[in-house]
């Protein structure tokens, strides 16, 4: 009978241990926060300042560190922004740059090309004016003489 009522005793125990370890609360999961404490001059500490216990302690340093980790990420992301916009800017001047000086060329060349034409044409041009003004001359002469014949011959 003793042997059953030890193995009821401790499948109990075994049964309700966890549930009453899982129900502690006097140790969190979660750390709590940190205390500070502000000691005044010649009370019983070895400075005056502020007393921290290790939790407070701790949370500042991580803190301090995580702090200082952040803004080195965000100086990093900032400037690879930043770098990458530029780049992109430059690039962009770049080939702006060429686009226009390969216009440049082209409207050159096509200027060129034109004079050439153009005076061409020019060099190509018959000046008809002085035969013109010859055949002017010589019909005006013809027509006086003709004139002056058919006046004679009507006399």
């Amino acid at each position: 009978m003793l042997n059953k009522i030890t193995i009821l005793i401790t499948i109990i125990c075994l049964f309700f241990t966890p549930t009453l370890l899982l129900a502690d609360e006097s140790e969190p999961l979660i750390p709590p926060n940190g205390r500070i404490t502000g000691l005044r001059y010649q009370q019983k500490a070895p400075y005056s300042g502020v007393l921290l216990n290790t939790i407070a302690a701790a949370r500042l340093l991580t803190n301090r560190e995580h702090n200082e980790e952040q803004w080195e990420l965000r100086l990093k992301y900032e400037l690879a922004k930043l770098r990458a916009e530029l780049g992109l800017t430059i690039e962009s001047q770049k080939i702006s740059y060429l686009s226009l000086q390969e216009k440049h060329t082209t409207l050159i060349s096509i200027k060129n090309e034109e004079i050439v034409r153009l005076s061409r044409i020019s060099e190509n041009t018959n000046d008809w004016s002085s035969l013109w003004y010859t055949g002017g001359v010589v019909t005006g002469v013809i027509l006086s003489i003709a004139i002056v014949y058919a006046l004679e011959a009507g006399n």
